[in-house]
């Protein structure tokens, strides 16, 4: 049996794409409800505050919160309901825009994504994912995007740790999805999809990250900008919508859930973290090959690959230790690897990473 929730339905791409936000919106509605944190707020605000009103739009700013929850999303929803908005719009990175699916879902109203990052793929997925106090909590599956506008300029001058960090994170969907592929025993048509993209996806990061990642700390866009914010956001949200729950996370994403509960822990990127995993997780599959290209290119990406690095210094720390119980607690995506994975086995692989990355950068 399928059963997938697929979108989104226009995903639009280009430099200067944000001056067409008000067209875009005008489709699905007049009074919008534009969901943006301050930071967000402060880049979109100079171009929509005159667009917007001159297409015949009515928006209604709400700032987001501090991060996708129930409560969020009921306080957001409560407010489109009382200003009887007719679609929402959402802004900026994940939580942002994982919010918007929510409530738009939660309304039955059409959803309107305008990232202004390429660290998750979060403005063209199906799910968001919930918290409660920073601490990961579930996974729902929600409203595809009517729309995604991506303003290729606005995204190329973010720090270059934000596209990096998508980079892991779209990385991920292979290297997590792959292990549950080979278990499957006779993939449906989509899974094989899944597979073949997220394969094609992989190899265009390792050809072009590190020239984007090097354009984007020079402030310019590039050819290579514009690849890797396709696969980031448009590539890595097909590939998890046609792929579905089989092909989707492991230890890598069971990683980063279970040591949310490390204050230190939100410092960093939702794919930081992840990148991070999956070198634990090549680890503890022994797949020298991928060890051999994963370590050196996010050594270069800059992204994490010690535990000091995630601000994490000691492994007797009570807190770590419940992030491991929590990793490896019964449900947990850490146990789709065709291996047992328990607090031993794991830690194990965390230090055989630091052994690795130090001997790699000596």
């Amino acid at each position: 049996m399928t059963d997938l929730f697929l979108g989104p339905k226009r995903y639009v791409q280009r430099p200067g794409a944000l001056a067409e936000a008000a067209a875009g919106i005008r489709v699905f509605g007049r009074r919008p409800l534009i969901l943006a944190d301050e930071l967000v707020h402060s880049i979109l605000h100079p171009v929509l505050e005159n667009t917007l009103p001159a297409a015949g739009l009515t928006p209604l700013q709400v700032r987001f919160g501090v991060e996708c929850s129930r409560g969020e999303i009921e306080r957001v929803a409560a407010i489109g309901r009382a200003e009887r908005v007719d679609v929402i719009v959402g802004t900026g990175g994940g939580k942002a825009i994982d919010t918007s699916r929510a409530v738009a879902g939660r309304l039955d109203l059409p959803l309107v994504t305008i990232p202004t990052s390429a660290a998750t793929c979060s403005a063209a997925s199906t799910v968001s994912v919930i918290y409660e106090k920073g601490i990961r909590t579930d996974t729902i599956d929600g409203k595809a995007a009517e729309l995604v506008l991506v303003d290729s300029t606005v995204i190329a001058a973010a720090p270059s740790r934000l596209l990096a960090a998508g980079m892991g994170d779209t990385l991920a969907k292979w290297y997590e999805g792959k292990p549950t592929y080979d278990r499957t025993p006779d993939p449906s048509p989509s899974l094989q999809a899944a597979l073949a993209l997220s394969t094609q996806v992989k190899e265009t990061i390792f050809k072009n990250g590190l020239d984007a990642k090097q354009d984007t700390d020079g402030g310019r866009n590039s050819a290579a900008v514009e690849k890797m914010i396709e696969a980031n956001i448009l590539m890595a949200g097909i590939i998890g919508g046609i792929g579905g729950k089989t092909f989707r996370v492991a230890l890598a994403h069971g990683l980063l859930y279970g040591m949310t509960v490390l204050p230190q822990i939100h410092r960093y990127l939702h794919g930081e973290v992840v990148s991070y995993g999956l070198v634990v997780q090549s680890c503890l599959e022994r797949d020298e090959a991928e060890l051999r290209r994963l370590i050196p290119f996010f050594s270069k990406l800059g992204l994490p690959l010690t535990l000091a690095e995630l601000g994490i210094h000691g492994v007797e720390e009570p807190l770590f230790r419940e992030g491991l119980r929590r990793t490896c607690a019964k449900g947990s995506s850490a146990h789709n690897l065709p291996l047992p994975v328990d607090e031993r086995v794991l830690l194990q692989a965390m230090q055989e990473v630091e052994h690795r990355v130090r001997e790699m950068r000596a």
